[in-house]
């Protein structure tokens, strides 16, 4: 099976110092044996808009706390949250007797690896200080080994028109800052604790084998 993948997830521990909630789009490879069993690939890319962590720019604002582009205005200059999940899953679909459906809850464990920065957007002209090269030395980049767990309820309708899955997840994430130099008068946490509660949704496509019909000719 594909599918199409949606979380909307919360932030705590570490992470929620830097960012506000975020939502995640990707999709899933997914294949089920005939004892229920799941096996799925999932990737997931970040998006958030709000950035809790404050002062990032201290090192180059100046004394009255603005920054100064190329043309002497001062630029607007937007932050966003970015980075990815990738997890490899496994969950046994236990069935409910649903009719018109082989429908079931589902418990999976995964493992992967999570990474997240702070995406800087510069409008207005031509700022050196945050070019592309010295833009790394603001954004945070982390990332590191991760767990997911999850509870979904998966519903596959018999006529496979309608099949999704629904469900909570809770994924953490040991990560650990991966720049060499960070620009800030704030003090950096080398190693973090990161950990993402979502509500996920997945719109699933199955596939399935053709089937081969055999011509008998006397």
């Amino acid at each position: 099976m594909l599918s199409f993948d949606y979380s909307f997830q919360f932030p705590e521990m570490d992470l929620k110092d830097r960012y506000g909630v975020n939502s995640s789009i990707g999709g899933s490879i997914i294949s089920k044996t005939t004892k229920d069993y799941l096996y799925s690939l999932t990737s997931k890319w970040i998006f958030g808009n709000k950035i809790n962590e404050e002062n990032i720019f201290d090192f180059i604002d100046g004394n009255n706390g603005d920054i100064i582009n190329i043309d002497g205005q001062i630029p607007i200059i937007r932050t966003f949250q970015r980075g990815a999940q990738f997890h490899f899953n496994f969950g046994k679909k236990i069935n409910l007797n649903i009719k018109k459906s082989t429908s079931g809850i589902v418990p999976s464990l995964g493992i992967g690896y999570v990474y997240h920065k702070i995406f800087i957007e510069n409008i207005l002209g031509e700022t050196p200080q945050l070019s592309e090269d010295l833009k790394r030395g603001y954004d945070r980049l982390s990332g590191g080994f991760s767990l997911k767990q999850s509870l979904t309820f998966m519903y596959l309708s018999n006529n496979n028109m309608k099949n999704f899955n629904i469900g909570l997840e809770l994924i953490e994430c040991w990560a650990k800052d991966l720049r060499i130099n960070n620009y800030t008068k704030n003090i950096v946490p080398k190693n973090r604790f990161d950990l993402f509660i979502g509500i996920t949704l997945q719109w699933i496509v199955p596939l399935k084998k053709r089937t081969t019909t055999n011509f008998y000719y006397y």
